[in-house]
């Protein structure tokens, strides 16, 4: 379709129309700069009803070619023009939603592409009528601290009882306990299956994969990938598995065919809130015991198809359980492990953390979180700790965007910031083995994956007041700087075993 539209695209350079359909067919082709070539190359004229294909076409190209801020302003033309289909227009909002969320940082723009205000008890359960407006209000109610936890669970628990179980229904009262089906019997081995969009070197990825290796000599593992990403992680997670079946993309339906037809004694959810598609057709109960781990693991998810949510007693303290559908299943250890990465090992740290190092200059202090988490408590705290240096240290710090919200949220203390943005995880992990500073755990949702590698690089790290019952996505930090060890990985796959086939 590419090479017929730029055939003809030649023979009728002047057809705005014909331009557009080519650099669609170009950005379908995955050519996102030949799609902006095309669009670039219009004429200045271009008819009101074509505006819009113009400027979602221009956004797509710019977010593929990690030009956020430019993607930003295109999606704000396309969604003003007066001629935008319902249709376009809903996946317009979902995709400036997407981005303003997971590559800018900021969850309340997100929920203002919806028109959604600041986060109250009344908005995150109230129903809307746009499922995507009611997930972005609490997502941002999640990251910005304006409710509760039992609001804040509430508001997951309805969405998940209108919008992701089956046959909808009212919401599971938190510690139900589901309906019992039996595992499938006449194995020696345990079949258990694992599905993520994660299986790559991801907080997924480093916190389970030692476990998943360590298991895999006493049960037959079937990963579900519903990722696209090749690395070194992957290729660890396929050697572990017994069968590895790709599945990104599949609706629920056909997901929950597939989980069905594969005939396990257990399925284990390594998505969560990341992945709504996996929880609905996990709904629908494809495996006779199903239980929800790391991945998107930042509070209940609403539903009562899990035999187990598993975490620990720091991470699920007893204060907490009520927070919870799900039955709390804790590991004796800490609920996660970790997997060094091939360019920095920290196997012998894992084993045993060690202490705090030489104590950083004074003053200094560093944000190394998504820009995303740095909601009102954080900015408190910064405040009273008065910093000299304050280093902030993410790559998203890198657009215009996401460093206005900085200034917003900091105020003064602007004058005293200083940008790092490392690349890669190789990059990152380099600048925190070599920072001088004592870092700032952010708040209301806490720091996981790099809490730990903190923890096992010797850096000390600050944390704001917790509530006595909170939700997981408060506690990563404080749980993991408690945890003795973090390379328990036959441990955890023994405990991980006995609860998949009890």
């Amino acid at each position: 379709a590419r090479d017929l539209y730029l055939q003809a695209l030649a023979q009728h350079p002047g057809d705005d129309s014909l331009r557009l359909d080519a650099a669609a067919a170009c950005l379908g082709c995955g050519d996102a700069a030949a799609a902006l070539r095309c669009v670039a190359a219009g004429g200045a004229g271009l008819p009101p009803a074509l505006r819009w294909r113009q400027g979602l076409i221009t956004a797509m190209a710019c977010k593929r070619l990690q030009r956020p801020d430019e993607a930003l302003a295109a999606y704000r033309t396309a969604l003003a023009q007066p001629d935008l289909p319902p249709t376009a227009g809903a996946q317009a909002r979902r995709e400036l939603a997407d981005l303003l969320l997971n590559t800018l940082g900021d969850p309340q723009g997100a929920a203002g592409v919806y028109g959604g205000g600041a986060a109250s008890p009344v908005n995150l359960i109230q129903a809307d009528a746009d499922p995507d407006a009611w997930l972005a209000r609490l997502v941002a109610g999640l990251y910005t601290g304006g409710a509760t936890p039992r609001d804040l669970v509430a508001g997951f628990s309805a969405f998940a009882a209108q919008h992701l179980r089956p046959a909808g229904g009212p919401a599971a009262a938190p510690g139900s306990r589901p309906v019992q089906a039996s595992p499938v019997r006449g194995r020696r081995r345990l079949r258990i299956g694992f599905i993520s969009p994660q299986f790559c070197a991801s907080p997924v990825g480093f916190l389970t994969l030692g476990t998943l290796e360590a298991l895999s000599p006493s049960a037959d593992l079937v990963l579900f990938d519903r990722g696209a990403k090749a690395d070194w992680a992957q290729a660890r997670f396929r050697q572990a598995a017994n069968q590895w079946l790709p599945c990104a993309g599949l609706a629920a339906p056909a997901l929950r065919q597939m989980l069905a037809q594969a005939e396990l004694d257990a399925l284990v959810d390594l998505g969560g809130w990341m992945d709504l598609e996996a929880l609905r057709a996990l709904a629908g109960r494809p495996a006779p015991r199903q239980f929800k781990w790391v991945g998107g693991q930042s509070l209940t998810t609403g539903l009562d198809c899990f035999d187990g949510f598993l975490a620990d007693a720091r991470q699920v303290p007893a204060a907490s359980a009520g927070l919870y559908v799900e039955p709390v299943l804790r590991f004796s250890q800490g609920y996660v492990t970790y997997t060094s990465p091939p360019y920095l090992d920290l196997g012998a740290a894992a084993a045993r953390p060690p202490r705090l190092a030489a104590a950083p200059s004074p003053g200094v202090y560093a944000l190394v979180s998504n820009p995303a988490k740095i909601g009102r408590p954080t900015v408190t705290l910064l405040q009273a700790l008065q910093p000299r240096r304050l280093l902030l240290i993410d790559q998203r710090w890198r657009h215009a965007h996401t460093r206005q919200l900085a200034a917003q949220a900091l105020g003064p203390l602007m004058d005293r910031v200083e940008f790092i943005t490392p690349d890669t995880h190789p990059d990152y992990l380099r600048v925190l083995a070599g920072l001088d500073a004592t870092v700032v755990d952010t708040a209301p949702y806490a720091m996981g994956l790099t809490a730990i590698e903190l923890r096992l690089l010797g850096k000390s790290v600050v944390q704001p007041r917790r509530p006595r019952m909170a939700t997981m996505h408060q506690l990563h930090c404080a749980g993991h700087a408690r945890a003795r060890r973090f390379d328990h990985h036959d441990l955890q796959a023994r405990e991980l075993l006995s609860w998949c086939g009890a």
